[in-house]
């Protein structure tokens, strides 16, 4: 299963790559790893992605724990969908368990360390999870639109 192997291959990476950033990590000093393009620095979000303010830490668990069980059915019953969509499933779903154990084991923050831009501009600091979460959610844009019809035709 494409789906499941995403899943547990997102959160895996996930909560490891947390770990690390966690016990190598400052909050007072970014990392540089290529400049200022890329650096780490830990930061605890208790706001939605990308530190969004939005509803509070039990409103995003609670949250996070239903958009994770509906993630999930979807995946179980996608037995149809390409194997493009059933990845971005997975990846959604991997992200969002991640970031739900974070939630969970936090006090209702997630810890972010991934921190990319120029000196002009910073995109938020994110994790593997935000990542997972965005690059599955693009997959099932783009691919939601090639039924088993169209894509035996190259559509």
């Amino acid at each position: 299963m494409p789906g499941a192997a995403a899943a547990m291959a997102a959160l895996f990476l996930d909560q490891v790559t947390k770990r690390i950033a966690q016990d190598s990590l400052s909050y007072d000093s970014p990392a540089r790893v290529l400049g200022e393009a890329v650096r780490l620095q830990l930061r605890e979000n208790t706001g939605a992605a990308f530190s969004m303010s939005w509803g509070g830490p039990l409103f995003l668990a609670i949250f996070s724990a239903a958009a994770s069980v509906i993630v999930a059915v979807m995946l179980a019953r996608a037995k149809n969908w390409g194997r493009a969509s059933i990845v971005g499933l997975g990846l959604v779903l991997g992200g969002a368990l991640g970031n739900l154990l974070d939630r969970i084991l936090r006090g209702g923050a997630v810890l972010d360390f991934i921190d990319v831009g120029t000196s002009g501009w910073r995109c938020p600091t994110f994790n593997l999870a935000d990542a997972a979460i965005t690059v599955g959610g693009l997959l099932l844009i783009i691919f939601s639109r090639r039924t088993p019809e169209r894509r035996a035709n190259g559509g």
